[in-house]
Order: C-alpha cells, then sequence, then structure tokens
C-alpha cells in the first residue's frame, strides 16, 4: 500500500481552500478592484503580518510573477529574529507597530492587508488604524467566522475584522489548524490559505488592469534571464519600497 501521509493535510488545505472560494469571492473580488486601482493610480501594496502570519505578509514581496510594487513591512521584533517569546509580546504591546508603520511611507492611493489569524492582537488593529489616518484603504486577511466570540486585546476593543475597510475570512479555526491526530489539533494551514487567498486577489487586480489595456508591473524570475526587466521595475518603485534598498 503506498505510503500517504500527506494526504489527510492536502486534502484539508484544499477543503478550506473550496470553502474560502464559494463563501469569500465577492469580497476577494472588492480586494482585487481595490488593489488594481492602487496600482493604476501608482500606489503601492503594502503588507503586514505578525509571526506565522508574516509569512503570508512576505510571500509576493519582491517574487517573480508578483506586482513591483509590494511592500512588506517586516519588523526583526515581530517576526521571531528577537526570539519568539519576544515576538509575541512585541504583536500585544499597543502602540509598537505604530512606530513600526512609521518607517514607511502610506500615502492615500496606497491599500495595506493586514494578515492576523487571531485578529484580536493590538499590532494587527494598531497597523490598520494608523494607515487609516493616512487616508490608506486597509484589508484584513483573518479567522473572521472563528472569531465572532473573541475579545480584542487592543483598547479601543475593536478585532481586526471591525477595524479594517474589507475583511477576508481566511475560513481557518481559531487554533490555525485543520486534522486531528489521536485527540490533538494538528496541521495548521493558516499561512497556506492566507496566502494563497493573497495571491487570488493579485492575479485578479492583474486580469483587471490587462483588461483596461494597462501595463501589468510584474517581476520575472531573476534566475530566468529577468534581471534586465526587474531593474526596471526596481528604478521605478526604489523610492517606495523600504526593504529593496
Amino acid at each position: 500500500m503506498p505510503y500517504t501521509f500527506k494526504n489527510a493535510y492536502f486534502s484539508a488545505v484544499a477543503e478550506v481552500l473550496s470553502k474560502i472560494e464559494k463563501t469569500q469571492s465577492a469580497r476577494m473580488e472588492t480586494a482585487a478592484r481595490l488593489t488594481a486601482d492602487t496600482l493604476e493610480k501608482g500606489g503601492v501594496i503594502h503588507t503586514f503580518g505578525c509571526g506565522h502570519s508574516a509569512s503570508a505578509a512576505l510571500e509576493p514581496f519582491h517574487r517573480s510573477g508578483c506586482f513591483a510594487a509590494v511592500n512588506a513591512i517586516l519588523d526583526p521584533g515581530l517576526m521571531f529574529q528577537c526570539g519568539a517569546l519576544a515576538g509575541t509580546a512585541f504583536e500585544r504591546l499597543e502602540g509598537y507597530a505604530n512606530a513600526v508603520l512609521a518607517r514607511h511611507e502610506l500615502n492615500p492611493q496606497d491599500i495595506l492587508f493586514v494578515f492576523s489569524n487571531s485578529g484580536r492582537n493590538p499590532a494587527g488593529v494598531d497597523a490598520v488604524l494608523y494607515a487609516k489616518k493616512q487616508g490608506v484603504k486597509t484589508v484584513a486577511v483573518t479567522a473572521a467566522g472563528a472569531h465572532t466570540q473573541s475579545k480584542s486585546r487592543h483598547s479601543s476593543g475593536l478585532l481586526l475584522k471591525d477595524a479594517a475597510d474589507l475583511t477576508l475570512d481566511n475560513c481557518c479555526s481559531a487554533n490555525e489548524t485543520a486534522l486531528e491526530t489521536a485527540g490533538v489539533q494538528t496541521g495548521p494551514v493558516s499561512s497556506v490559505v492566507s496566502s494563497c487567498l493573497f495571491h487570488a486577489v493579485l492575479v485578479r487586480a492583474a486580469e483587471i488592469l490587462a483588461e483596461k489595456g494597462l501595463e501589468l508591473p510584474v517581476y520575472k524570475s531573476s534566475n530566468a534571464g529577468g534581471d534586465e526587466h526587474n531593474a526596471r521595475l526596481e528604478k521605478k518603485y526604489h523610492g517606495r519600497i523600504k526593504y529593496l534598498r
């Protein structure tokens, strides 16, 4: 009998993605149109996440097949480089994210995607509130359906899903897992499906721009002859993308 260890996890991911497609398509279309409008106006797509949610925020940054206008808002304190326990503490420290975002240029024509499965910690809420003060459109990617009874850790009492202009539900559980093994919840899927959801939005935004006959500022692989093409895009966005320098 073939070794089928991975099948259960693959099936679990596929099931969550199917649920996202069935329940979030209209909201994803709205997010895609907001993103396309941002790019058409010369704006930037900012992304923000803490801990494992930072992986979804980082996913399309400076990547082949993705828009050059993606600015990943990165911070060592929120991404475990200073320690996992410290990262959790920073994510729960109200005001910390404001200092992080202040190091980036946010303009009214821009859009910010904030990733957080729980949506209850101050960092994500602060990021949204900070961006909105700059006139930036905000989109939350969170387990909105799993946290209807969650209590915010932010002094405003807001959850991420309530603070953002638009919320996309990643259809994950509050525990981020999709399987159970011997009574223990296993198989975290939140980072995987949130990344897929985000890529789906970005691809749809590209389609919208293409339908208008507009150029797609998308990177090519630097390992497949894309250096010259990418250099032109990097020059265009150099002043707006902090970690392109």
